[in-house]
C-alpha cells in the first residue's frame, strides 16, 4: 500500500473540515444573499494537500522519527500557513527533534494565529518551562485559564510548575481554584493531598486522599499515598485497612498486595503476610521478588521446607541470583541439611570466588563438623579479602577458640578490636577465651566492658555472675548480676541455673533447689544443670533424687568422671541406709 493510500481516509475526514476551517469567513466573503462564499477548488486542493503532508508527518512522528516528520510538516504549513493547530503540532515535534529555539518560534506563531484558543497557550507554556522561563510560562497558563476557566489542564499544569519551583503555597492556591470550579476533580484532590503530606498536615492529607479514592477507586497513586500517610503516622491498622480496600478495588493490581504483605512483614505479622504474599505469587508467578518475600515469610516462621522451596523457585527463575542461593543455603543450615547447604555455598563461590558471606557460612559448617582446620582456613581467606571488617575477626577468633588455639584466638580478637574498640561481640568472645585460659581478672574486665557498651547485654551479666559463683567469690554481687540478667531474659534456663548455683555457693540450699528445678524445665538437656540439681538435692538430704539427677547428667555426658564419683558415692550411701533400715526392722 502506498503512503497516499494509507492516508486516504484521513484526507476524506480532514478535507471536509479543512475546507471550512482554513478559509476565514468574514463580511467581505458574503455574497448579496448573505450566503458564505464556497471555497474555490484551488483552496480545497491546497487544504487537502496540507492534510496529506500532515498525515505523512504524523506517521513518522508516531514511529518516533521526529526529524523525518519535519519536512512533510513544513510542506503542510506551506499549503496552510494559517493553521494554529499545525504550528502547535510542529512545535511539539521540534522539541522531540532537539530544536528548542525553532519549537518556541512555532509555538508563538500558533498563539498569534489563535489567541482565543487555550491549547496553544498551554503548548507555549510547556516550551517556556523547558527553558526554565517560569514567569512567562505561568503567564501563558493564566491566559489559558482565563479563556477556558472550567478546563482542568491549565490549572494542573500551572500547579506542577509551581511545585517544581518549590512554591508549594502557590501550587495549593492554584489547585484550590480548580476545586472551586470542579470539586469532584480527582487529580486536584490527589495533588492537594500530596501537598498536605509535604507540609506534614496529616489530617488534610487524609481528607483529600480519601476524597480522591472515593471519587476514583482506580486511582493507584491516591491509595498508595493514603497508605503511606497512615504508615508514617504509625496508624498501621488503618494502613492495613487501606491496602485491603485498594486490593478489593483493584484486584488485578499486584502492587497493593505487595504493599500489604510488606507492611505485615515489617510488623512481624508473618502468618497474615503469608496469605497476602501467596496471593501475590499467584498474580505474578514468575516474579522472583515475590518468591523471595515468600521465602522470608516462611523463614521467619521457621517453616524451613516451605522457605527452601520458595528460595529454590527464585534460583530456578534467576540462576544467577546469588542472594537467593545464599538464603537457600542458610535455610538448609537451619533445617539441619548441612550437605545441601554446603553444595549451594560452593556454587556461590564458583560464581563469585571473592564471596565473603559464602566463606563465612562454609566456615561455620566446617566448625560444626569439627573440621577446625578447614574452618580456620576459610575464615582466614575471608579476613584477607576484606581486612577492615571487625566481625570477620570475631568469626576467625571463634574458630581458633573452638580449635583450642587460645593464644591465636586472643591475638585475632584483639586485632579486630583495633578496627572497632566498641565492638561488644569481640569483647565478649575475648572474655570467653580468657575464662577458658583461667585468666579470671582479664575475663571479668572484658565482660564488664561489654556491659558498659551495652547495659542490656544479659549474657555478660550472667557470665560474670556465674564466674564469681564458680569461684565462691563476691557471691552477693554474683546474685545481683545474675538477677539483672534474668530481668532481661526471665525465661532463660541457663541464667536460672546460674542463680541456683550462686545460692548453692551461699549455702542457701532450699533456694538453690527451687531455682535449679526450674532450670532443668527451661533447659532440659544440659548435663551441668543436672549435676547442679543433683548437688542441691544432696545438700537438702534427698539422695535418691540426687542420684536420679546425676544419672541424667551422665547420660548426657558419659565422660563426666566427677559426676560418676558423686553418683557412686550416693549409691553407696543409699545402700548403707537400706542396710541400716533392714537391720533396724529385724
Amino acid at each position: 500500500m502506498t503512503v497516499r493510500a494509507a492516508v486516504s481516509l484521513l484526507l476524506l475526514l480532514a478535507g471536509a473540515v479543512a475546507g471550512c476551517a482554513t478559509s476565514p469567513i468574514g463580511p467581505a466573503s458574503l455574497d448579496a444573499g448573505d450566503r458564505p462564499r464556497r471555497p474555490t477548488s484551488r483552496e480545497r486542493d491546497m487544504a487537502a494537500e496540507a492534510y496529506y503532508h500532515y498525515a505523512v508527518a504524523q506517521m513518522a512522528a508516531q514511529a518516533g522519527r521526529f526529524k523525518e516528520a519535519l519536512p512533510p510538516m513544513e510542506e503542510a504549513l506551506r499549503r496552510d500557513p494559517n493553521s494554529a493547530y499545525l504550528w502547535s503540532q510542529l512545535a511539539q515535534w521540534l522539541v522531540r527533534a532537539e530544536q528548542p529555539a525553532e519549537a518556541l518560534t512555532a509555538a508563538r506563531k500558533a498563539v498569534q494565529l489563535a489567541p482565543e484558543d487555550a491549547q496553544p497557550h498551554i503548548t507555549l507554556a510547556e516550551l517556556l518551562r523547558a527553558q526554565k522561563k517560569y514567569s512567562e510560562a505561568e503567564a501563558e497558563l493564566e491566559k489559558a485559564i482565563a479563556l477556558n476557566p472550567s478546563a482542568d489542564e491549565a490549572y494542573l499544569t500551572l500547579a506542577r510548575y509551581q511545585v517544581e519551583q518549590k512554591a508549594l503555597d502557590r501550587a495549593r492556591a492554584t489547585l484550590l481554584r480548580l476545586t472551586d470550579k470542579q470539586p469532584r476533580n480527582v487529580q486536584a484532590q490527589f495533588l492537594l493531598g500530596r501537598l498536605a503530606i509535604e507540609a506534614e498536615q496529616w489530617d488534610e492529607a487524609i481528607a483529600r486522599l480519601s476524597r480522591a479514592v472515593d471519587l476514583d477507586p482506580d486511582h493507584d497513586g491516591a491509595w498508595t499515598a493514603l497508605g503511606y500517610v497512615y504508615e508514617s503516622q504509625h496508624r498501621t491498622d488503618d494502613a492495613i485497612d487501606i491496602y485491603r480496600r485498594a486490593v478489593k478495588a483493584n484486584p488485578d493490581n499486584p502492587a497493593f498486595v505487595e504493599r500489604l504483605g510488606d507492611l505485615l512483614i515489617r510488623l512481624g505479622r508473618f502468618k497474615e503476610a503469608e496469605g497476602e504474599v501467596e496471593a501475590l505469587a499467584e498474580l505474578a508467578p514468575r516474579d522472583p521478588r515475590v518468591w523471595m518475600k515468600l521465602g522470608a515469610v516462611f523463614y521467619e516462621q521457621k517453616q524451613w521446607d516451605k522457605a527452601g522451596e520458595a528460595f529454590r523457585r527464585v534460583v530456578v527463575l534467576e540462576p544467577s541470583n546469588l542472594r537467593a542461593r545464599y538464603f537457600l543455603a542458610t535455610t538448609y543450615m537451619d533445617a539441619g541439611k548441612d550437605a545441601e547447604a554446603q553444595a549451594e555455598l560452593e556454587k556461590i563461590l564458583k560464581a563469585d570466588p571473592r564471596s565473603i558471606d559464602a566463606r563465612v557460612q562454609l566456615g561455620f559448617l566446617s566448625g560444626k563438623a569439627k573440621k577446625y582446620d578447614e574452618a580456620v582456613a576459610l575464615l582466614r581467606e575471608a579476613v584477607n579479602i576484606d581486612p577492615k571488617r571487625p566481625e570477620l575477626f570475631l568469626y576467625l577468633g571463634t574458630a581458633y577458640f573452638r580449635a583450642k588455639e587460645y593464644d591465636r584466638a586472643v591475638q585475632t580478637l584483639q586485632e579486630g578490636l583495633t578496627l572497632d574498640e566498641k565492638q561488644k561481640d569481640l569483647h565478649f568472645q575475648l572474655g570467653v577465651v580468657y575464662e577458658k585460659q583461667a585468666k579470671f581478672e582479664e575475663a571479668v574486665r572484658q565482660f564488664r566492658q561489654v556491659i558498659t557498651l551495652d547495659p542490656k547485654h544479659a549474657e555478660a551479666y550472667n557470665y560474670v555472675g556465674y564466674m564469681y559463683a564458680e569461684k565462691g567469690q563476691n557471691l552477693d554481687e554474683a546474685v545481683q548480676l545474675i538477677t539483672k540478667a534474668l530481668t532481661l531474659e526471665p525465661e532463660n534456663g541457663y541464667f536460672i541455673d546460674s542463680l541456683g548455683w550462686a545460692y548453692y555457693q551461699q549455702g542457701k540450699y532450699p533456694d538453690a533447689l527451687r531455682e535449679l528445678k526450674r532450670a532443668v524445665e527451661k533447659a532440659k538437656e544440659d548435663p551441668v544443670i543436672f549435676e547442679h540439681l543433683g548437688d542441691a538435692y544432696h545438700k537438702n538430704g534427698h539422695d535418691e533424687d540426687a542420684a536420679r539427677a546425676w544419672e541424667k547428667a551422665l547420660q548426657l555426658d558419659p565422660a563426666a568422671d566427677g559426676v560418676r564419683k558423686k553418683l557412686d558415692d550416693a549409691r553407696a550411701r543409699l545402700r548403707r541406709a537400706q542396710g541400716e533400715r533392714s537391720k533396724a526392722s529385724q
